[in-house]
């Protein structure tokens, strides 16, 4: 009895603790530094490795969309998993999955053995451990944290993620300009591991629902889907997030490498300078909505950063210097981060506990739904012969349309408070 006493005044840190004092938020930010790391280490050195060493750039859409189907298809089952079973040994294992994915692909490079083909393959797989580590990332903060503290522990995480998307691409460029892909890719597995081994270290409580545990993965799925559909503003925010996607993301990571190397004719560094001053916006972003806390009008706040971000996100197409092309990057990144943590804060408030994990996985799933339309449609207008600078500025075009469609006909964004 003294035992479980002690584990649950571990797992569940008292409301007049600092936020730093908490051990089991300090081994997630920890596990999410070394992840983040790795993450961006690897992705920056795939895609560059496509881009450049196999000269297959309009290809790099394919990968992309490889990836992305599992996590599709399985974001759903990987929310109803995290709802029934401890979110930290759903993170253990997917990043052992992971661990053991760059490693096969590792040997790959170093057999001289690697083709297009090679990172579909792997893609596949590793898409389909992101489907699980995603909705028990996105849903174990709220197990760990207070709620009043939410939005700024979300802050703390976000901008370890956003500072890894700075130093990370950096890192990796130097590493591959003056070692090889070899290197980067073996740091990616210790940093993994590391990740790892600290989120195994966190102590949740063992208390499940009962009756969770023994409704199947069927009718747990269908749960989380009606509990979503009673709330307007749930709903609401599903269907933006999958249309900002869909005119975002297949653009920027597939038209920032070609817009460095076609544009502004840089090399490695400067497409890790590019992706740098993105995450080291969004960690700015962060930054400053932890310092706000911010608790009123946080729809209208939401709906002015999101243009914002279509601004600057068009003004980088402008850009023909390498300085101009940073600047936009960095005030895309800021504006986007201020624009999405209040809100995650207030879903992981206000969300019940045991729906958490299905909810964070259809938001998930929604911000991702048109992601491999979003690739497939870049990759097709590139193959067909359009500028990257058109599908970027169109890019840009249709989300501030959208955000300001928004604002006039969608009164369950703009009056959320």
């Amino acid at each position: 009895m003294e035992e479980l006493e002690r584990n649950k005044t571990l797992s569940v840190p008292k409301e007049s603790s600092s936020l730093f004092r908490n051990v089991n938020f300090l081994y997630l930010w920890a596990a999410t530094l070394f992840s983040s790391f790795a993450l961006s280490f690897f992705t920056f050195s795939q895609t560059w490795y496509i881009v450049k060493k196999l000269d297959l750039e309009a290809s790099l859409g394919l990968v992309l969309v490889a990836s992305s189907v599992p996590r599709l298809v399985f974001m759903i089952v990987g929310g109803a998993v995290a709802d029934k079973f401890p979110k930290k040994n759903i993170m253990f294992f997917s990043n052992i999955a992971r661990i053991l994915l760059v490693t096969a692909l590792l040997t790959w490079l170093i057999l001289d053995n690697v083709t297009l083909h090679t990172f579909i393959f792997f893609a596949l797989f590793f898409g389909l451990a992101d489907a699980f580590f995603w909705s028990a990332d996105g849903s174990i903060l709220p197990e760990l944290v207070e709620k009043y503290r939410l939005t700024q522990a979300n802050s703390i995480t976000q901008m370890t993620n956003q500072s890894s998307l700075i130093l990370g691409p950096m890192l990796a460029g130097v590493i591959i300009k003056i070692s090889n892909y070899e290197t980067v890719f073996a740091l990616t597995i210790f940093f993994l591991i590391i990740a790892a081994v600290l989120v195994q270290k966190i102590r949740m409580n063992a208390v499940k629902d009962p009756f969770q545990s023994d409704r199947n993965m069927l009718t747990s799925i269908k749960e989380g889907i009606l509990y979503v559909k009673k709330s307007a503003f749930l709903t609401t925010l599903l269907i933006c997030s999958a249309f900002l996607n869909m005119f975002l993301i297949g653009p920027m990571q597939i038209g920032f490498p070609i817009f460095v190397k076609n544009v502004l004719h840089g090399d490695s560094l400067m497409f890790s300078y590019l992706e740098g001053s993105v995450g080291g916006g969004m960690a700015v972003g962060a930054i400053l909505v932890g310092i706000l806390n911010i608790r009123r009008n946080r729809g209208w706040f939401c709906i002015v950063m999101l243009f914002l971000s279509g601004i600057s996100f068009f003004l980088i197409t402008q850009s023909n210097e390498v300085w101009h092309a940073l600047l936009a990057g960095s005030v895309f990144g800021a504006t986007l981060a201020m624009a999405s943590i209040p809100l995650m804060a207030v879903i992981q408030s206000t969300v019940q506990e045991d729906m958490m994990g299905r909810v964070m996985s259809l938001l998930m799933l929604s911000s991702m739904g048109l992601i491999p339309l979003s690739y497939a449609a870049t990759s097709l207008l590139l193959t067909v012969g359009l500028p990257i600078i058109t599908i970027l500025k169109s890019g840009a075009i249709a989300v501030m349309l959208f955000v300001i469609f928004v604002a006039l006909r969608v009164p369950t964004v703009r009056k959320f408070d």
